[in-house]
C-alpha cells in the first residue's frame, strides 16, 4: 500500500498464509498498539544481520500455525511480525486492507483488547533489539497513524500492562523511544 514511508509489509497472500477458519469481525478505529514479543526465533536463524526473507516468512508460518492449531484461534492473534532483520508480515488477514481503510479487523492478541492492533516484535527475551528492528517497528507504528489520517502515533502500552504475562521481556525499556522514532517518522523530521 503507498504510503510516504517506504514501507514495505509482505502480506499474508505474500506469504501464503493460510485462510481463517472462519469469518473474521471488523471493528471500529484501533484506539493503541499492543507491544508483544514472539518468545523465540525462527528455529534456523543464528544471526539476526542475516536472517533470510524465506527464514522470516516460515517463522510466520510457525506463528500461525500455532495460533490455529494449538490455541485454536481463528487465524493468527497478532495483527503484524517485525523480525530482527527488519522485515514486517501481516499477521492476521484483514489486517493491513483494514487499517488503510480506516478501521481494524478483531485480533487474538490480548483478551479486552484484541480491537487494538498487536505488534509481535521476534525476540527469545533477553536479547537487545537490533536497530532495523527498531526502525522497521516505528516505521510501522508511523504507517498506521498516518493512514488512520493521525498526526500523533497511536499510544503503545506493553502487553504486560493488560494482561498477566512477562510479554515483552527486556523490551518494555526500547517501546517510549520506539515511539519517540515513530512521531519523527510521522512528522518528517527523521
Amino acid at each position: 500500500m503507498p504510503n510516504p514511508f517506504g514501507l514495505d509489509i509482505v502480506t499474508c497472500p505474500e506469504w501464503h498464509a493460510r485462510k481463517p477458519k472462519g469469518q473474521l469481525e471488523l471493528v471500529g478505529k484501533a484506539p493503541g498498539i499492543l507491544f508483544h514479543h514472539t518468545a523465540g526465533h525462527a528455529p534456523v536463524i543464528s544471526d539476526p544481520a542475516s536472517e533470510s526473507v524465506a527464514e522470516a516468512i516460515a517463522y510466520r508460518h510457525a506463528i500461525q500455525n500455532y495460533h490455529m492449531d494449538h490455541n485454536g484461534w481463528n487465524d493468527s492473534g497478532d495483527n503484524f511480525l517485525v523480525c530482527r532483520n527488519g522485515l514486517v508480515l501481516q499477521g492476521r488477514w484483514l489486517t493491513v486492507s483494514s487499517i488503510v481503510a480506516g478501521h481494524m479487523v478483531r485480533s487474538a492478541h490480548c483478551p479486552g483488547f484484541n480491537h487494538w492492533i498487536g505488534i509481535e516484535h521476534e525476540h527469545y527475551g533477553n536479547e537487545p533489539m537490533p536497530p532495523k528492528q527498531k526502525k522497521a517497528s516505528a516505521t510501522l507504528q508511523a504507517w498506521i497513524a498516518w493512514h488512520y489520517d493521525l498526526s500523533r502515533v497511536l499510544p503503545v502500552d506493553p502487553h504486560s500492562k493488560h494482561f498477566a504475562t512477562s510479554c515483552p521481556a527486556n523490551l518494555i525499556s526500547d517501546i517510549p523511544g520506539i515511539r519517540n522514532l515513530a512521531q519523527a517518522i510521522l512528522s518528517g523530521t527523521v
